[in-house]
């Protein structure tokens, strides 16, 4: 389950945070206010009850950090987070003059992409001398934190915003990927094609699901209409060539998937072009994919041909 921690507050998330550094370090988890904290919502001394691992715990004096974020789709690669990181570093060299750090673990709700976070906790290291130093993002906290303790779910009430949203990503990264490499190949006149697409669509009904689905009329504008549309023919050809067959059964069946995923969680979203924006950051993060800007172009076209959202 993918809890929508970006709907707690900071001081429920800090609550959150102390709850399970009590489980993996012990009850011994002290709790600070809100505040100037000198870079620490909470602390723990002593040996770890089963952290890192349950045969080599940390010990000493463990600062603890809670950086959340109400944005759905940050990540610890945005360059805010970057910042904090270099602010937290002067912060725990202090603390590491005081005598009062040894280990120090950050918990944050954002998306935590291996290479960039791998490096982050590098630098932490590398800057301060602190070996005992992690970085925990949504993916850990979901899935080795919150799944696991029911307390936890009912506590802060997660249950009531949670999205299950396992689409298959290895089914549209094979299709962008053939998509991509069929791009030099297709030579439609795009003007012409992009004219008759404008002439022949229906401009109030467009408008009319937009506004039934919650997209901004700016965004239809600037991403769809100015970006995207021009694709919407290359796409076509692909999909209606029979050497495609069996992409094109991909397609529909990806688009059948992601239909029933979004209207039953589509409560969770603001705007639906935060969903277009969600699924792009599931399927390139981390990942090498090349021409990844056709993500957003085939979702779009899905939507425009209406096989996602409301008709």
């Amino acid at each position: 389950m993918d809890y929508r921690l970006e709907l707690l507050d900071d001081s429920q998330f800090e609550n959150l945070v102390n709850k399970i550094c009590q489980d993996i370090l012990g009850l011994g988890v002290i709790s600070f206010s809100s505040g100037k904290d000198g870079g620490r919502d909470g602390k723990f001394n002593g040996t770890a009850n089963k952290y890192p691992s349950l045969k080599d715990c940390w010990k000493g004096k463990f600062i603890i950090q809670a950086k959340h974020t109400s944005n759905s789709i940050a990540s610890c690669s945005d360059s805010d987070f970057k910042k904090t990181i270099d602010i937290e570093i002067e912060k725990i060299k202090k603390l590491i003059l005081a005598g009062d750090i040894d280990c120090y673990i950050l918990f944050t709700n954002r998306k935590y992409p291996a290479i960039e976070g791998e490096r982050l906790v590098k630098k932490i290291q590398n800057e301060t001398g602190l070996k005992n130093v992690a970085i925990i993002g949504k993916e850990t906290l979901n899935d080795l934190y919150i799944n696991s303790n029911k307390n936890l779910i009912k506590d802060f009430r997660l249950d009531l915003n949670h999205i299950p949203f396992d689409f298959s990503e290895q089914e549209i990264k094979d299709i962008i990927v053939e998509f991509n490499k069929e791009l030099p190949k297709i030579t439609h006149n795009i003007i012409t094609e992009v004219n008759r697409i404008k002439f022949d669509f229906d401009r109030i009904k467009i408008e009319e699901k937009n506004k039934k689905n919650d997209l901004s009329n700016e965004y239809y504008e600037n991403e769809i209409l100015n970006h995207s549309l021009q694709d919407f023919e290359k796409i076509e050809s692909f999909l209606s060539d029979p050497r495609n067959d069996d992409l094109k059964n991909q397609y529909f069946d990806i688009a059948s998937e992601l239909r029933n995923l979004i209207q039953i969680k589509r409560t969770n979203f603001a705007s639906f072009e935060e969903i277009f924006v969600y699924i792009f950051k599931q399927i390139s993060d981390g990942n090498q994919i090349k021409g990844k800007r056709h993500i957003f172009t085939l979702l779009h076209y899905m939507y425009y041909e209406c096989l996602i959202g409301i008709k």
